[in-house]
């Protein structure tokens, strides 16, 4: 399969992916293996990173998953997943 794209999570992500509790982890899961599957999926809104680049932000829940797809190196990189307070 040509498409294939691989999932990276930033350590910052990875650590707050694992100190969710299992209610939220579970939607969280569904959408990361959406996105490693489907990696031109757009968030709600985009934000620039640190470094000027437009990233993806999803509402997934009460968390705030941002998100960038690297078409050329063919990886969707999960830079934070962290509490959303909409207002």
């Amino acid at each position: 399969m040509g498409f294939s794209y691989e999932l990276f999570l930033h350590c910052e992500a990875a650590a707050c992916f694992h100190a969710l509790r299992r209610a939220e982890k579970e939607p969280l899961r569904r959408f990361l293996d959406a996105l490693e599957e489907y990696p031109h999926l757009a968030g709600e809104t985009t934000e620039l990173d640190a470094v000027g680049r437009a990233v993806e932000v999803k509402a997934v829940g009460r968390l705030k998953v941002v998100y960038w797809t690297d078409h050329a190196m063919k990886e969707v990189k999960v830079l934070r997943i962290e509490h959303w307070q909409r207002g």
